[in-house]
């Protein structure tokens, strides 16, 4: 994270571009994700995704910051996001089906899932039109020796002459491969490789002059002709799992992601009053890198003593992460008299920075973990972790700070099975999250936080109905140190942020041919300590909303083989959109349509798959946790044709 913003002034702009992931969209696959999904908190495939969180959010936290992010439950610390050729699905496992995860933390656990092979040869292609991007070319493949001791997956991606809704253009190409071994029995290897290459137009950002921003045009490109990006990213790694025998299990996992940008623009748009004209400024970057690299390795014995059945495991995970960042060179191109027509302007004759500001963690982490089962009433969890966490910043002069931290975390879970359908559950946890460097404005600039810990406590109930969905509901409180400016100028932490909610989820077949995926969310997000009481912020955080809602339903109709009709609805409530609590943005609704038909062309399985998003082309201002503002997509239409090979 860079430095903080100020007012919604250009210093926000490091801040912003740190954040704002350089990534393409998802693509689609044809899988219906609404009959994948096992609850209603996040499941994607492919350009397809349900659920309240997503794989950045959940439960109003970055989990960015917490690296709370699984490769088939191998620890991964990312750099970029997982490319759509390395990824067979991804879910978010919080609230009672979290309790699964050894070592759980806060706010859950993003887990990828990667491609496998099969016995033979099968490929697929797809290729169309995707809704807020453009044309795609997928192809994907998958095979292995009859015996399934050896097997190969993966995809290449190609989106050339993309048009994205912001009005920019870019090209986007992917690649990956998972090639997976047996070479005796219990003993499974796999490994995983991808990058991507991807250039596009600048990212564009808007700031609203205090109020509430009117509505603006959407597919227009608000960039200059010199305003471009382009970055790769990189993964590699490997897997080890051991199924040793007499109930030892053994695991290792070595992973390596790395994201390098070329050069980038941020531009920021702060719009008037008066929803006509705007003040256009931003940030030029050079080369910057974000790598990161984990590793873990596991031991795990189950055995059994009458009616109980036992767990140990140990784990010791290394996480060595770098960035190095540009500081950016700040322009200024005046005013716009229309936004939806900016003015063709030269580059400002602005140098930039052959320095690198770094930064680094390194850290270590122990733990232990125990898990009790009596037969199918009841399983106890309790886990103990020890961290060694190192972080250093080094400044543009050379300097630097850094700062160790040495703390316990630990956690447990329990579940109660009242009857074979209902479940209770209960479970508490701390995690370690990064807290930051202290900006440029601040007393102790550079000075580096020691590492913040995140705590959470939840209780819920899971109820599977049989033959139908499966209902969980939950309440959860969860809190954090909150970093920033305190009554002397110097970066500290100033106080706590705590989210306390309410969660309920409906997910499943409601007949043999509806599936549905109901969800709601209430949150009660606050901000407590020094910056409120002295009335330099809210008491609420900027964009959480109290409510969200979806209801998503997939109906395979009856007298049509292969057709299924799908849609759904999210709700998303009013929020603010500055740290004063002055400016709120209002609720929405967002409504989705669309159909997969699948037929034969001779012995090959062919899919339609057409779907319109966002409907009724609702639009909506969305708040980054800077105050930045973006639009929401515009009603799209996505036609694609797949077919084996």
């Amino acid at each position: 994270m860079r430095c903080s913003i100020c007012c919604l002034s250009l210093l926000a702009a490091p801040a912003a571009h740190a954040q704002i992931a350089i990534s393409p969209p998802a693509q689609p696959q044809n899988r219906d994700v609404v009959r994948a999904a096992d609850d209603a908190f996040g499941r994607r495939i492919g350009v397809e995704e349900v659920g309240l969180y997503t794989e950045s959010e959940v439960r109003g936290f970055d989990l960015q910051s917490a690296g709370n992010y699984r490769i088939e439950d191998h620890y991964f610390v990312r750099a970029a996001g997982m490319l759509q050729p390395l990824t067979e699905g991804t879910a978010i496992r919080v609230g009672a089906n979290g309790l699964r995860t050894d070592f759980a933390a806060p706010s859950g656990v993003v887990q990828y899932d990667l491609p496998d092979g099969v016995p033979g040869m099968q490929a697929t292609i797809e290729a169309g039109w995707w809704g807020g991007s453009g044309p795609i070319v997928l192809t994907r493949f998958a095979g292995g020796t009859q015996d399934s001791r050896l097997s190969i997956a993966g995809g290449l991606q190609l989106s050339v002459g993309q048009r994205y809704t912001d009005g920019t253009g870019g090209d986007f190409i992917a690649v990956g491969l998972v090639p997976r071994w047996t070479p005796a029995a219990g003993i499974r290897l796999a490994g995983v490789w991808g990058h991507n290459w991807y250039t596009r137009g600048a990212d564009t950002t808007f700031a609203s002059a205090g109020t509430p921003p009117a509505r603006i045009s959407l597919g227009i490109d608000r960039t200059q002709s010199w305003m471009d990006a382009s970055n790769e990213s990189d993964l590699s790694g490997a897997i080890l799992d051991i199924d040793a025998g007499d109930g030892w299990s053994l695991g290792a996992s070595a992973f390596r992601s790395e994201l390098a940008y070329r050069r980038n623009v941020f531009n920021l748009i702060r719009l008037s009053d008066a929803g006509t004209g705007a003040e256009v400024s931003g940030l030029l970057f050079g080369e910057e890198n974000r790598r990161s690299f984990s590793a873990e390795i596991t031991a795990a014995k189950r055995f059994t003593t009458g009616a109980l059945d036992h767990r140990l495991i140990a784990a010791i995970r290394r996480r060595d992460s770098v960035v190095l960042s540009d500081p950016g060179a700040a322009f200024t191109l005046g005013h716009y008299p229309d936004i939806d027509r900016p003015p063709a302007l030269p580059r400002p004759p602005v140098s930039l920075n052959p320095l690198r500001l770094r930064d680094e963690v390194e850290q270590w982490t122990g733990g232990l973990g125990y898990r009790l089962s009596i037969g199918s009433f009841a399983e106890l969890r309790a886990d103990v972790q020890r961290v060694e966490y190192r972080k250093q910043a080094r400044a543009l002069d050379g300097s630097s700070e850094h700062q160790t931290s040495r703390p316990w975390l630990y956690g447990g879970a329990l579940s109660v099975g009242f009857t074979r359908a209902l479940t209770g559950f209960a479970s508490y946890a701390r995690g370690l999250e990064e807290a930051g460097v202290a900006p440029a404005n601040a007393v102790n600039r550079g000075a580096v936080l020691p590492a913040a810990i995140s705590r959470q406590a939840e209780l819920g109930m899971k109820y599977a109905i049989a033959g139908g969905p499966t209902l969980i509901a939950g309440v959860f409180d969860l809190s954090k140190p909150l970093p920033g400016i305190d009554a002397g100028g110097a970066f500290d932490f100033v106080g706590r942020v705590r989210h306390r909610g309410a969660e309920l989820s409906l997910a499943g077949p409601i007949t043999p041919r509806l599936g549905a995926v109901l969800g709601a969310t209430y949150l009660d997000a606050r901000t407590e300590g020094e910056l409120v009481d002295r009335g330099l912020v809210g008491a609420r955080p900027i964009g959480r909303p109290e409510v969200m809602a979806l209801a998503n339903l997939t109906w395979r109709v009856p007298g049509v083989a292969g057709l299924t009709l799908d849609g759904g609805v999210s709700i998303r409530g009013e929020r603010y959109a500055d740290r004063e609590n002055r400016v709120t943005l209002p609720g929405y609704a967002i409504v989705n349509l669309g159909l997969r038909q699948r037929f034969a062309i001779g012995d090959h399985s062919v899919t339609l798959r057409a779907r319109v998003a966002n409907l009724t082309n609702r639009f909506a201002w969305n708040v980054s946790n800077s105050g930045l503002l973006t639009q929401n997509i515009p009603r799209v239409l996505t036609l694609t044709l797949t077919g084996e090979i």
